[in-house]
């Protein structure tokens, strides 16, 4: 539990150490948290860092909010989002999210049919825009807080 938390406190570190507006930093963080709901393993990084760019939004604060959904912890995600999607949806399928995701799981996800990928979308997006919103107030709060009380 204590590597977890020292995790967590670096984590927090790098983010309100990042130079520019909070609400700058806020919607880079949102944006990647968005992007890693969604249902395109290996290609998170790449199309967060593409729309950071036209976007132009904090592209430090992009990739932190993105890697949240890592080898680690993206099949928790994918198969709550899948669960979630089937639900919206009104889908029954059989496909059951690999215990381990890797670079596989695109190739397996792609050739299990367009079911699975509507449910897997429908969830991540669902998710990306709750997952968003929140570490968009909780980052923008954050930094303000840090902030404040690194100037008293």
């Amino acid at each position: 539990m204590r590597g977890l938390a020292k995790i967590f406190h670096n984590y927090k570190r790098k983010i309100v150490s990042f130079e520019g507006e909070p609400e700058f930093i806020a919607k880079g963080f949102a944006l990647g948290s968005f992007i890693g709901m969604l249902p395109i393993p290996g290609f998170h990084i790449l199309s967060s860092m593409a729309l950071a760019f036209l976007l132009k939004l904090n592209k430090k604060s992009v990739f932190l909010g993105v890697i949240k959904t890592n080898l680690f912890t993206a099949g928790l995600i994918f198969s709550f989002n899948y669960w979630l999607g089937k639900k919206l949806l009104g889908l029954h399928s059989d496909f059951r999210i690999p215990a381990e995701i890797d670079f596989e799981f695109f190739r397996i996800l792609l050739e299990s049919g367009i079911d699975v990928f509507l449910c897997l979308l429908a969830g991540g997006i669902l998710m990306g825009i709750v997952s968003a919103l929140v570490t968009y107030y909780l980052v923008l709060i954050g930094i303000k807080n840090y902030r404040n009380h690194a100037v008293r």
